[in-house]
């Protein structure tokens, strides 16, 4: 089942790589939107050459709004301030085996964030930045491949397609960290590392984005994503890296009732996933001046589940919750997230 890597782990960079930059807190610094080995988490291990995938992962993010404290403090700083009620994210994304050990992921969003309020001189309700957003190109590289332990060196590029010019309710073009598209070219850097233990896997992954200056001579800010993921295989075990081999053991009868190991003709593979999400975003400067009332840091606490049908389909579902919030400025925050999404290898 190694093919199915590819639609696991192209799929957790499809809204990871968006980089979404619109909501004004620093949970939005990377979106996680869909299906990786595990979830949101992108692992070491590369899909075998020649191996194709498409995908399509969705990304719900409910946020605070700024409370009237908060807006208070931003009117008496004479700063300037905004928020929104969230976020619908969506991409489609690809992925290529060029080689066993290097990888190609291209991923194009569409971002949704509704309901825009700017605080400064008073409270003005801007309404909603819809559009496409950036495609981004990532290179997984896998240089180490010794004793089960996998390490791999990620690259690539933010590309300024995203729409840069939505109009607000008052008729006036969103700042350009409001906007689906930055207008900017990012460079992307990392490195992951996963190891299959029994029947467990552990991941961990880092990506930088290097913001540079776009649209509305705009820096967005740069982003860092840090993720770990422990995930137990219920029916198939790890042990050969994400060879998903069914064992056709007996269960416990709950346990099979709840996981099925066949369904309508079907072999179905299932893994439970708990991941820890830190995302960290610098705070935006346009024209020089620093936006002291954007990015932070926020970790999340995110557990999920992974179905994977025969060897070619998978589907996943997540929550996140945010379990530390150290913010810039004053911002609303992030009640919840929910991630979810399916891809299919050819």
């Amino acid at each position: 089942m190694q093919k199915l890597f590819l639609a696991l782990s192209f799929l957790v960079f499809s809204m990871q790589a968006s980089f979404a930059h619109g909501a004004g807190c620093a949970c939005n610094a990377l979106r996680p939107t869909a299906i990786g080995g595990p979830i949101i988490t992108i692992p070491a291990y590369t899909m075998p050459k020649g191996t194709f995938s498409i995908g399509y992962g969705l990304n719900y993010l409910n946020n605070h709004r700024l409370n009237q404290k908060q807006i208070l403090k931003v009117l008496k700083a004479d700063e300037h301030a905004d928020d929104n009620y969230g976020s619908l994210n969506q991409s489609l994304s690809m992925a290529w085996g060029a080689s066993d050990d290097l990888n190609f992921f291209v991923t194009m969003p569409f971002n949704i964030a509704y309901d825009f309020r700017e605080v400064h001189d008073g409270i003005e309700d801007l309404g909603n930045s819809i559009g496409f957003g950036d495609m981004t190109i990532l290179a997984q590289y896998r240089f180490l491949n010794l004793s089960k332990t996998n390490l791999a060196l990620l690259g690539g590029i933010k590309l300024p397609t995203g729409k840069t010019h939505v109009k607000s309710n008052t008729g006036e073009t969103f700042e350009a960290l409001n906007n689906p598209g930055s207008g900017s070219f990012d460079p992307l850097f990392g490195f992951a590392l996963s190891r299959p233990v029994g029947s467990f896997g552990l991941d961990f992954n880092f990506l930088y984005k290097l913001a540079t200056q776009g649209s509305q001579d705009t820096d967005i800010g740069d982003v860092a994503n840090y993720n770990f993921a422990i995930s137990y295989a219920v029916n198939h075990d790890h042990n050969k890296e994400f060879d998903h081999k069914h064992k056709h053991q007996k269960q416990k009868k709950l346990l099979a009732k709840i996981f099925p190991q066949h369904l309508f003709g079907k072999h179905l593979s299932w893994d439970l996933i708990l991941e820890l999400n830190t995302n960290w975003e610098a705070k935006p400067e346009q024209n020089n001046i620093k936006d002291n009332n954007h990015g932070g840091t926020s970790v999340f606490l995110s557990p999920g589940i992974r179905l994977a049908v025969d060897d070619n389909f998978v589907y996943n579902f997540g929550l996140g919750f945010p379990i530390i919030e150290d913010l810039n400025g004053e911002q609303g925050g992030t009640d919840l997230q929910l991630y979810t999404g399916f891809a299919m290898s050819f």
